[in-house]
């Protein structure tokens, strides 16, 4: 009997396993490629009240995307270089730089009407929304400056020289600093706005032994930060910076995005090439190439869906992704094809 017992053990024990790991095996499964309205030239991309939010500078046009309806549903013209995106979905907005005009638009994510606009010193290019601090971080690569915005009083309440390129940025609760990658100094710095000693300021460097910083996110159960470089991307312990792992990647991988829950990242290259990377192993679990070219990739985590917009034969596309092997949640989209049309709504100056 007692031997039964032990052969039941280890036949559960070996089920549990294979099952730990066929959640891991994360191959990705393109499930649509959908063609947009106008000529390529996307920016940024990213999920908002269950929609796509797609900035597209070469057309002046934010547009939005129903991964249901699998079409355009709306569309927001005369956005002046419309370039990064952050999401308050507490708050029902969404918040797009204006490189064209220095300004930041405050969007509705209700019925997607601009309610107003935030005049900034500085080009914008990429934005964060923090909870935390109830407050728009944005980077301007032009100026080589960030700043920080009050989009509830409509006012720029501070700047920072940094006086390199800054690329992405990420918020660390624990330790209430944003994170940013410098690209030309090989870096990643952390600024304490909140810290009355040295207001405004960079209050630590993480040196990388790379070239080309470009994307970030934050594990933060984990503390560990991942950072995109040239040819691969970085496992850093996030409270010191020490380099834990390495994992080599095409070279021009950008996007970053962070699924915590079944420790896989995801990230993107210019080339049209997505990677899932298995962060128990720290390799990649699978590399697809798409046949599209863009570098910006959002996530949906409800729905285990990727979406990816680029160019493909001076056509507009974009592609839908989903790891194979891991379930959605209930009411996950289904495939629904329609025109991709949308209704016009144009910024009101």
């Amino acid at each position: 009997m007692r031997n039964l017992k032990v052969l039941l053990f280890d036949i559960i024990v070996l089920f549990v396993s294979c099952s730990a790991l066929a959640v891991t095996d994360a191959k990705l499964k393109q499930v649509a490629m959908i063609d947009l309205p106008g000529d390529p030239g996307f920016s940024h991309v990213a999920v908002a009240n269950g929609q796509v939010v797609i900035t597209r500078p070469e057309n002046n046009t934010v547009e939005i995307f129903s991964p249901v309806k699998r079409r355009v549903v709306a569309r927001i013209s005369q956005i002046d270089n419309p370039r990064g995106i952050a999401v308050n979905d507490a708050g029902g907005r969404v918040y797009i730089a204006m490189a064209g005009s220095n300004r930041i638009a405050v969007v509705r994510t209700s019925d997607w009407q601009v309610e107003k606009l935030i005049s900034v010193l500085h080009t914008p290019e990429k934005l964060l929304w923090v909870a935390e601090t109830k407050s728009l971080y944005v980077s301007s690569v032009r100026d080589r400056v960030l700043s920080v915005v009050d989009p509830e009083g409509g006012v720029e309440k501070a700047t920072v020289e940094v006086n390199a390129l800054p690329q992405d940025m990420i918020y660390d609760p624990r330790r209430h600093q944003l994170l940013v990658s410098l690209q030309d100094l090989n870096q990643v710095v952390a600024l304490d706005f909140a810290n009355t000693s040295r207001p405004n300021k960079i209050v630590e460097t993480f040196k990388l032994a790379a070239s080309e910083p470009t994307g970030i996110v934050l594990d933060e159960g984990r503390r560990r930060l991942y950072v995109a470089v040239r040819y691969a991307v970085l496992v850093l312990n996030a409270d010191n910076g020490s380099e834990l792992a390495r994992i080599g990647a095409p070279g021009g991988t950008d996007t970053l995005v962070l699924d915590s829950a079944d420790n896989l990242l995801y990230a993107a290259a210019g080339d049209g090439i997505v990677l899932a990377i298995d962060l128990a192993r720290n390799k990649i679990d699978h590399e697809l190439p798409t046949d599209v070219k863009g570098f910006s990739i959002a996530y949906d985590p409800s729905h285990k869906m990727l979406f990816f917009p680029g160019g493909r034969e001076g056509r507009s596309k974009l592609v839908i992704l989903r790891p194979v092997g891991i379930a959605a949640e209930p009411n996950a989209p289904q495939n629904a094809a329609g025109p991709a049309t949308a209704p016009q709504t144009a910024m009101k100056k």
